[in-house]
């Protein structure tokens, strides 16, 4: 859903389409019913599939539309599509301050008790976590599994792009341990919403897949209450989507604790 005039071209004009499809439908249901020719077998079966056929269009349309506006990518150099980014409902929390040495303590404890073994630590990219695979065995022995735990500001889309690059760059370097499940979880406390907004926007447009594995950035922009990851995952497999669902998750509910802890 790009362009300004994305609103006409991807939802109103399929809505159009459909409704005059319908109007036509019911003109020649009307018309078919004067000329007293319903009753006959074939002209039933042609409107029973004309109508399936309808019925599965207005599904399509819907999914359409939803799928249009849930994959939006949007533009960190408009004001207006920053908007947008900043009314989803999907990246909101609860709005409860949170302090962010306290989770940052949190989600390196969470990371500790699933296994993960802190690998390196630096100023460009934080501190990796990474975590070998319980059936690496079968096919390679090596194969592990990484989080990149980095808080950063100020952030922008520049910024994070480059952040990006940096952890992929890591990650292809560790031959010896070769990770094809990568989670990047970036931490920010800016308080300026306009620059939040644009680092989010690189967060959210990424599609996740480089040579060699996936990468799903996150980003938790705690003094705007927001949680970033990417919204377009159709490149990757199942069991990578289902990998950074999971760490989706216990990210929110590490979140909801600290923040419930906090409201006593």
């Amino acid at each position: 859903m790009t362009g300004r005039h994305w609103l006409r071209r991807d939802v109103l004009m399929p809505i159009v389409y459909l409704i005059l499809f319908g109007a036509a439908l019911y003109w020649l249901y009307g018309f078919l019913n004067r000329q007293s020719v319903l009753d006959a077998d074939f002209v039933q079966t042609v409107l029973i599939i004309i109508g399936v056929i309808y019925a599965l269009l207005i599904l399509i349309t819907i999914r359409h539309v939803l799928s249009t506006y849930d994959l939006e990518r949007y533009d960190p150099g408009n004001p207006e599509s920053l908007k947008r980014l900043m009314k989803r409902r999907r990246f909101r929390l609860s709005r409860i301050p949170v302090r962010e040495d306290q989770l940052l303590v949190a989600i390196e404890q969470e990371l500790l008790n699933h296994k993960y073994q802190i690998e390196t630590a630096s100023l460009e990219i934080g501190r990796v976590y990474q975590r070998r695979l319980s059936l690496a065995g079968i096919l390679n022995r090596r194969a592990c599994e990484r989080v990149i735990l980095l808080q950063h500001e100020p952030l922008n889309v520049l910024i994070v792009d480059q952040l990006i690059k940096d952890c992929i760059r890591h990650i292809r370097s560790r031959a010896d341990c070769p990770s094809k499940r990568n989670i990047l979880i970036l931490l920010t406390r800016m308080t300026e919403t306009q620059d939040a907004a644009s680092a989010a926007a690189g967060i959210v447009n990424f599609l996740g897949k480089f040579k060699g594995g996936t990468l799903c950035p996150i980003l938790l922009a705690t003094r705007q209450f927001r949680l970033f990851h990417p919204v377009d995952r159709t490149l990757l497999p199942r069991t990578h989507r289902c990998f950074q669902n999971i760490m989706l998750f216990r990210l929110r509910k590490l979140i909801r604790n600290h923040q419930t802890e906090n409201k006593r």
